[in-house]
């Protein structure tokens, strides 16, 4: 019994660990905000957090030293937006929260401390 609860401990760890991807330094900003219809930048770094858009363009990931602090899927959270594509188009940096555009016209925000997402208009 022992071989097979050390296989299923490392098999979690495993896949834990490889849950959020890797964000790229080379797509990172050090401006307040991003705008995908104008850059290729994928995050914003401030207070040495880094706030990553993942490649789905729906997912928002917070890392502190390279490591993951909080995740969230603002589409499947805040539900598909009834104009345009389901997916990111902006996000800005406020001093309490992250401003987030997903389709054409939806507004989220997401408390920076815990991830939570709500929709606001």
């Amino acid at each position: 019994m022992k071989p097979f609860l050390k296989l299923s401990m490392l098999t979690f760890m495993v896949t834990q660990t490889g849950i959020a991807q890797k964000y790229n330094d080379a797509l990172i900003s050090q401006n307040s905000e991003i705008n995908f219809a104008k850059t290729q930048k994928r995050g914003i770094k401030k207070n040495n957090i880094i706030y990553y858009v993942e490649n789905d363009m729906q997912t928002i990931s917070a890392y502190k030293k390279s490591k993951l602090k909080w995740q969230t899927n603002v589409v499947s959270v805040c539900g598909k937006p009834k104009k345009g594509e389901p997916e990111i188009r902006y996000v800005g940096y406020n001093s309490n929260k992250l401003l987030i555009v997903i389709g054409k016209h939806n507004f989220v925000e997401i408390d920076i401390n815990s991830g939570t997402s709500t929709l606001v208009g």
